[in-house]
């Protein structure tokens, strides 16, 4: 098995895996990083090291718990999902997949339930990391951050700008490394969860690697390749949204009302009251120097994103 260098959530990941697993591998990060692109994130002395096991099982593939038990103090967490499983070490930075060659086109599996939630779990166990619930988006060089309770709509928010020209870096979690200079959000902008009506709605996605992802109403939708050049791996946003259906104007927030609600995201695994402070800290600099609104969706999707663009350059 050889190693390749890959990017993902603003990580430098080297990531070893058997030949016939290097389709998922391509899936999930895209092609691998070259030599000048390996110092880009020098400011992340973190490497974290992948590596893909497969193996033969009986077993259907179940939804894992969000977390597993005491997946905050635990020296190894466990993601199992009955026929795969991935074990994350965050003290070693190293995430160890074993992979049913039955989930080997099963992108929830690996990519949802496995990878990606493994890296959520290395940023929220970090120290110098912490994740917001957000998407982003920017339109002509200007992002914002996109928060919301869950049902809200924030993934078809996300989701409609990237529709309608605007670059998109992720429509679920955005990862920030406390020593970034530039101040960025770090996201997963290769995929989206979204409505399978809205997927079945744009003939672009006719051919787009779509699978829906049991007990939720949503589908696992890869970008396909003509949004490629627009697919961003972090934002430097100016302004954060709180999306709501409570009204349909724009209203502007405090930075202790986003802090507020915001909190149990940054604080996720934060025991030590030092390191909270660090990262509460961090994320307060960041905010003051942005845009802070409450977003009122309207049912008109054009209409939304039109203010969106309105709000970015008024």
């Amino acid at each position: 098995m050889r190693e390749d260098l890959y990017e993902f959530y603003g990580y430098r990941v080297a990531c070893t895996v058997p030949a016939e697993a290097e389709a998922v591998v391509g899936r999930l990060f895209g092609a691998p990083l070259r030599d000048g692109d390996a110092s880009r994130a020098a400011w992340t002395p973190q490497t974290v090291h992948l590596s893909v096991e497969l193996t033969d099982t009986d077993s259907d593939p179940v939804p894992p718990p969000y977390f597993p038990e005491h997946w905050d103090t635990s020296d190894v967490v466990v993601l199992d999902t009955a026929s795969s499983r991935a074990e994350v070490t965050p003290a070693r930075w190293t995430v160890r997949v074993t992979l049913a060659r039955s989930d080997l086109g099963n992108p929830v599996v690996w990519g949802r339930w496995l990878v990606e939630k493994a890296f959520l779990v290395l940023t929220l166990r970090s120290g110098r990391h912490y994740g917001l619930h957000a998407g982003a988006l920017s339109v002509d060089g200007r992002a914002a951050l996109v928060t919301a309770d869950s049902g809200v709509g924030k993934s078809t928010f996300t989701a409609w700008g990237l529709f309608k020209g605007a670059d998109f870096a992720g429509e679920d979690a955005m990862m920030r490394h406390i020593d970034d200079p530039e101040g960025r959000f770090w996201g997963y902008p290769r995929c989206a969860y979204l409505d399978p009506a809205l997927i079945k709605g744009r003939p672009e996605l006719a051919d787009a690697p779509a699978a829906p992802v049991p007990a939720r109403e949503k589908s696992r939708v890869e970008w396909p390749a003509r949004y490629e050049s627009r697919l961003l791996p972090a934002v430097r946003p100016r302004a954060l949204l709180v999306l709501t259906r409570e009204h349909e104007t724009v209203r502007p927030l405090d930075i202790d009302a986003v802090l507020g609600l915001c909190r149990d995201d940054f604080a996720a695994g934060k025991a030590d009251p030092a390191v909270l402070e660090r990262v509460e800290g961090d994320l307060r600099e960041l905010l003051s120097g942005m845009s802070l609104l409450q977003f009122g969706l309207s049912t008109d999707l054009d209409s939304n994103f039109a203010r969106l663009a309105a709000v970015l350059h008024g």
